[in-house]
């Protein structure tokens, strides 16, 4: 039996600006909640002396991250090889710079050839060999469109026709590492991308037209044991068996777009015919909105704390959102609101502001003449003699064109 904890979408990085910084460390606190999230994985395979960590990619917010970002995520790669559990990178859509060159964020693994650490930034089969035996891997990391764009004759195809083209290059290569498998050997496929049954979470706006969308049937294949994606955050199984199909999902929530959503790692029991797997949660810091239609309220600021008191919990990210008559917004004291949640820790609060429909005094005077200003102030003008009027206008238009 070989031991696995695969874990995803660690986004170093992301989610700072509902952290203040901590003076002690001078580092965010929100991004010591993420460091705390790469601990769990990374102890819990220590602890359980797990055969090997999967890691199916977007490592930090950018290609391009900070030497902390950095310097923290080499802390735990450098724990496990020490520990001499073999490690899988794999290149996420976050880890690659858009060149022609594919440079990627995790080069650095692979150039200084880490003890244990196997870096997959193409489409290739490996054996990565455990104390329990070989493994067989398939690695599809994120495939972008950038070497296939120098190529003259593939630039003038429309986005779509090159996407479908695309899908075809990877199933025709997943096919040919299917064909040099061993039948022996458990064999497992890691993905970075899209599987079209899949549901998003808030990161669907960031990949909409950057990722390719793959056919759940590229991979019910009885041949695999286990295929293992990245990219989604939220974690999810699509095929239970022949094979177990899943994302394993990010490991802390980036914001508000996860709120509903926990958070954690996968672990894998595996043999050649044989899966089990368990999600283990990472217990992520928790966020809460608290919404509040105001619009009828009698007390709209008793009400708006009653509700405040009600949902809010110590250590949480809080979001008040409440929707308040224009008439009505003098009402509220937004510091008093602050003052019952000194415990949680961040906080946001958005008002919507519900205006009533302007009359005018007079019927043909309205919104749609701000824009010809003259045209409303003669309208305006309608008791005053012709004379009168065109000296007003006349200065009128003297100020207009002077401003």
């Amino acid at each position: 039996m070989i031991k696995i904890i695969h874990f995803s979408d660690l986004h170093f990085g992301s989610g700072e600006r509902y952290g203040p910084i901590n003076p002690e460390t001078g580092l965010n606190k929100r991004f010591e909640d993420f460091i705390c999230a790469l601990d769990k994985p990374v102890n819990f395979a220590i602890e359980n002396k797990a055969d090997l960590v999967i890691f199916t990619g977007d490592t930090y917010k950018h290609a391009t991250p900070e030497p902390i970002y950095q310097k923290e995520f080499a802390k735990r790669i450098k724990k496990l090889s020490l520990n001499k559990i073999p490690m899988i990178l794999l290149v996420g859509n976050h880890d690659i710079l858009y060149r022609v060159d594919g440079s990627d964020a995790l080069d650095i693994y692979d150039t200084l050839a880490v003890d244990g650490v196997t870096v997959f930034n193409k489409i290739e089969l490996k054996n990565i060999e455990t104390k329990n035996g070989s493994v067989q891997v398939i690695a599809l990391p994120h495939i972008t469109k950038s070497r296939l764009l120098t190529r003259e004759e593939y630039r003038d195809l429309s986005s779509k026709e090159q996407d479908k083209l695309m899908i075809e290059k990877v199933k025709h290569a997943i096919s040919s590492k299917v064909e040099q498998l061993d039948p022996l050997l458990p064999t497992i496929l890691l993905g970075h991308g899209t599987i079209e049954t899949a549901q998003f979470s808030s990161e669907q706006d960031l990949s909409i037209g950057k990722v390719l969308s793959y056919p759940l049937s590229f991979f019910q294949n009885q041949k695999f044991n286990y295929v293992g994606f990245g990219h989604i955050h939220r974690h999810q199984i699509l095929q239970e068996r022949e094979p177990l199909i899943l994302y394993a999902g990010s490991l802390e929530r980036v914001d508000f777009g996860e709120e509903k959503e926990d958070k954690g790692f996968i672990y894998l029991e595996l043999e050649k015919d044989k899966i089990s797997h368990k999600f283990i949660s990472t217990n992520p810091r928790k966020f809460i909105t608290i919404s509040c239609d105001l619009t009828n309220s009698l007390n709209p600021q008793i009400d708006l704390e009653t509700e405040v008191l009600k949902k809010k919990e110590p250590n949480a990210i809080v979001r008040i959102r409440y929707k308040i008559d224009e008439s009505c917004l003098h009402l509220i004291d937004q510091k008093k609101i602050k003052d019952l949640l000194t415990d949680v820790f961040a906080l946001t609060i958005q008002s919507e502001i519900v205006s009533k429909e302007r009359t005018y005094r007079i019927l043909d005077l309205n919104s749609n003449l701000i824009t010809t200003p003259l045209i409303a102030l003669e309208k305006y003008l309608f008791e005053y003699s012709e004379e009168e009027k065109t000296i007003l206008l006349e200065k009128a238009k003297q100020l207009i064109d002077s401003l």
